[in-house]
């Protein structure tokens, strides 16, 4: 890599590709300890949490964060990370009033009672996840990475010496999700220290009306990318909220880790990349009107370091999760297989989708959005109605993914050349 992006991104690229691999070997490697500690219902209960929290999450700072790294001048960026703390604040207010009122009714229809008893935590955990985003955003901009590596280490040492703990105790049964909440806040306060630590001359310059002047500039991020990353996000978290209404918690527990366990590679080294392109591909793309040298230069990359070990872990997947967890878990390396090609596209694709964001085409990454979350539903209801099996609405998931990151390529290709490759 160092040949490859020379000077200051390798170096970057090779800090967060550091941070993220300690913070993902961490929960790798107690993964073993949990799943002889938790039961496949344990690990369903979190993902339905975590699924609930990621869909609600999505309003936490009104997508302003997304917007933090794109003025020229700092004064208008801290502002921007204002308005967004602001919101944050508010929503998880009106998230806990929420939680107060309906936490009764929601589990009924999610056919999984034990949720009643964390729905309180949720506002805690929008409210971390808002302070994190805000901030790793802003640490972005600043070229912080360190401090970005910092705050993912944290999570995973508090996630995962609590979930352990947890597992040992009469907590048992929504130990993952209170340790995993307990990582959040860590991680939000870590990140908020160190933006404090080297920026706290510029909360000075943030005014009422400045940041209502960059809320005004910025409109079209909550315009588009609230319902396009509702829609994102709803997708991702469909399969949880569908598997465990038809098909019951167990089976979304084996789905939950083969995810979280496949999904590692990508989290350990295209968003480390990603991170960094996004910035990088930013300047770039204000400087010169097109990135598109960088563009094809991280595609390339990504797509070597992927094919082998997707390769293997589509010919392995059932077997090495038998052994690694143990019997009771194959299914879900049977999943995990199914899931492979999704996630290797996933893995080359999505740094590079940060195009959307820098040459600003919010509107068409909502028309794609819309399309994705429609066959992502209609995936699972044809699983259930029509085949009755979980593995077929697996299947009919992964491959909508796997069409709708090959256009998000095409489309980010075209958007890297250059304002006029496409117009909206």
């Amino acid at each position: 890599m160092r040949f490859i992006f020379k000077d200051a991104f390798s170096k970057n690229v090779l800090i967060l590709f550091a941070g993220t691999t300690i913070a993902q070997a961490i929960p790798l490697a107690v993964s073993p300890v949990l799943t002889r500690l938790f039961t496949p219902e344990d690990f369903g209960l979190f993902a339905l949490y975590f699924g609930i929290s990621q869909i609600i999450s999505v309003f936490m700072a009104g997508r302003y964060e997304m917007a933090i790294i794109l003025p020229e001048k700092d004064e208008d960026a801290v502002n921007i990370v204002a308005l967004s703390l602001a919101i944050t604040l508010l929503i998880s207010l009106l998230c806990l009033i929420i939680v107060l009122l309906l936490r009764f009714f929601i589990p009924t229809q999610l056919t999984n009672p034990n949720i009643v008893n964390y729905l309180l935590l949720m506002p805690i955990t929008i409210l971390a996840l808002g302070v994190s985003s805000v901030f790793n955003f802003w640490l972005n901009r600043k070229e912080h990475y360190k401090s970005i590596s910092g705050g993912k280490i944290s999570r995973s040492i508090f996630s995962s010496f609590f979930s352990i703990g947890f597992g040992l105790t009469v907590l048992k049964t929504g130990g993952l999700i209170i340790a995993d909440t307990i990582g959040q806040l860590v991680s939000g306060i870590f990140v908020f220290l160190k933006s404090l630590k080297y920026d706290k001359k510029l909360i000075s310059q943030v005014s009422k009306q400045n940041m209502l002047m960059q809320a005004k500039r910025y409109k079209q991020f909550p315009k588009f990318n609230l319902l396009s990353g509702l829609l994102e996000k709803g997708s991702g978290q469909v399969p949880v909220i569908f598997l465990t209404s038809f098909f019951g918690p167990a089976i979304t527990g084996f789905f939950s880790l083969s995810q979280r366990l496949i999904a590692a590679p990508e989290i350990l080294i295209s968003v480390s990349i990603g991170n960094v392109f996004r910035q990088k591909a930013n300047v770039e793309y204000a400087e010169k009107g097109n990135c598109v040298d960088i563009f094809m230069t991280l595609f390339k990359l990504l797509l070597k370091i992927g094919i082998v070990p997707f390769t293997l872990l589509f010919v392995l997947a059932p077997f090495l999760f038998s052994f690694i967890f143990g019997p009771d878990w194959r299914v879900a390396g049977e999943y995990a297989q199914i899931m492979t090609v999704m996630f290797f596209l996933s893995f080359v694709v999505s740094p590079l989708s940060n195009m959307f964001f820098i040459a600003e085409k919010q509107r068409i990454d909502l028309i794609i959005q819309i399309f994705l979350f429609s066959f992502v539903c209609i995936s699972f209801v044809a699983g259930y109605k029509i085949f009755n099996h979980p593995k077929i609405a697996i299947l009919l998931y992964s491959v909508t993914y796997s069409i709708k990151y090959c256009i998000e390529f095409y489309l980010s290709f075209q958007f890297s050349k250059g304002n006029r490759s496409i117009s909206e």
